[in-house]
């Protein structure tokens, strides 16, 4: 038996965009890596193939390449905007071998599990939500009536397998299989100024999140929450340490510190282990003390990320969950203080939000103690709780090529016409790394801090500086 599995960026970026996409960030595809993982453990061939790797490569050289490994079955995950991208490399594999089985995962997939089966002849299967054990039944021949989360076909009708119940222990998984990758781990590089040390690499220690924010999908691990042992982890970080040399990491999880033991544990346990690396995590407003803050950072953290979203109180109340203004700049603030760089995340678009409060948004971003911010495009994915009423709140354009939070898909009613929006973002990225802050408290320090950041963008400072006069709409030169 032979499995490859396959990652792709997306078709429809052009080829300047996926440059500078690879350029800026590109991490290992830990979902279908832990499930290569629980399939290698059982003595299965497997084959890891990571498209993000290579912007040049052609959906048909993807395909024939797949089809001369002769696989039994093959895996693709799919984001949205991902989607048909991948899903073109799938119809070209099987116009070059029928035979193969072609089984799709991932966040689109799950939410759109139905309809794919159904109106997509290329592909085999779906599974709905975490995908290791129903893959490994897949293709250890399980009866696939009693396969959790599993869609096909059957007689040119769809069946679809009851939801998913039956969750794995995290710590019985084996180790996501990072070694099956082309060139790991110099190959895949964090965020540019995300990261003290090169190498790095993404992980995950939990996985669900108790909230119920408006714009987020949760179709594949839906409100639920669980999270690995501290011990669990720090041997998979030993591991990437001792065998790979990796130096930095970045935590993946959606709540990394909402059990505070584990944390605590995690961060005392880390601390004894007298591995010489830095990490980053996400922290949610109104998790943070002094003593969270004080485990973190002598365990070796360096970047905390928080999400922030807007600075109009009314729209954190409908779409976050119910934070507080107050409550971000006072958490920020205790973060900033002790030393860890801080990265505010925010979103603009959302429905409902004007342009004075999105300029609001910018002004509150520019206030912060911020080294560091990351804006998104509001998008209604499939499964977020907003979209089923979308076309309520504004124009909504529904392609999801465009759906990669960078785009602006959905324009609110109070919002005249979308470049207003595309307008702010550039407005935003301007004003936030020109500010004052960075040159006297943040600049300075990159230099010493994150070197490979500096090296990265000197290789390729042209490519670079148009990307920046694109997005923000000024004429920067490399003099």
């Amino acid at each position: 038996m032979k499995v490859v599995l396959f990652h792709s960026r997306g078709y429809h970026l052009n080829l300047e965009s996926r440059r500078i996409n690879s350029l800026a960030c590109v991490m290992p595809p830990i979902g279908l890596l832990s499930i290569a993982a629980v399939l290698r453990n059982v003595g299965i061939d497997v084959v890891v193939l990571d498209g993000a790797l290579f912007a040049d490569v052609t959906n048909n050289v993807w395909a024939q390449k797949i089809s001369e490994l002769k696989p039994d079955y093959v895996g693709f995950t799919a984001t949205t905007a991902a989607f048909n991208d991948v899903c073109d490399v799938c119809v070209k594999l099987k116009e070059l071998n029928p035979t193969i089985f072609t089984v799709f995962g991932g966040v689109h997939a799950s939410h759109m599990s139905q309809e794919l089966i159904a109106n997509y002849q290329a592909i085999d299967f779906v599974i709905e939500g975490e995908g290791e054990q129903a893959f490994l039944d897949l293709i250890c021949g399980v009866k696939k009536e009693t396969i959790e989360g599993l869609f096909f076909r059957l007689n040119k009708t769809t069946v679809r397998n009851k939801p998913r119940t039956t969750l794995v222990n995290l710590d019985d998984l084996p180790f996501p299989a990072y070694d099956l990758l082309e060139g790991f781990p110099k190959k895949y590089v964090m965020p540019l100024f995300s990261y003290k040390r090169f190498p790095g690499v993404n992980i995950v220690s939990s996985r669900g999140c108790i909230y119920k924010c408006s714009y987020c999908d949760r179709s594949v691990f839906g409100n639920s929450f669980r999270f690995n042992s501290p011990a669990y982890t720090i041997d998979l970080m030993k591991w990437l340490y001792k065998d790979y040399g990796v130096r930095h990491f970045n935590f993946y999880d959606d709540l990394f510190t909402l059990n505070r033991q584990r944390v605590v544990e995690f961060c005392d346990k880390l601390k004894k282990s007298n591995l010489k690396i830095n990490y980053n995590c996400i922290v949610r407003i109104g998790h943070i003390n002094r003593e969270l803050i004080k485990a973190l950072k002598k365990s070796g953290c360096w970047l905390i990320s928080v999400g922030i979203e807007t600075a109009e109180q009314d729209l954190l109340i409908k779409h976050k969950n119910g934070l507080s203004l107050d409550k971000i700049k006072s958490d920020i603030n205790l973060l900033h203080d002790s030393g860890l760089w801080v990265k505010g995340l925010f979103m603009i678009g959302f429905p409902g939000e004007t342009e004075d409060a999105i300029i609001k948004t910018r002004k509150f971003a520019l206030s912060l103690p911020l080294k560091e911010a990351n804006l998104t495009a509001f998008t209604p994915f499939g499964g977020a709780p907003i979209t089923k009423d979308i076309d309520k709140y504004g124009v909504f354009n529904g392609v999801s090529d465009d759906m990669d939070c960078m785009n602006f898909v959905f324009v609110p009613k109070e919002i005249k016409e979308k470049k207003i929006l595309e307008r702010n973002y550039g407005l935003f990225y301007k004003e936030f790394y020109q500010r004052l802050f960075m040159f006297k408290r943040v600049y300075p320090r990159l230099l010493l801090e994150s070197p490979h950041s500096f090296y990265r963008i000197l290789k390729n400072l042209g490519t670079f500086i148009h990307f920046a006069n694109k997005i923000t709409g000024s004429k920067i030169t490399g003099a």
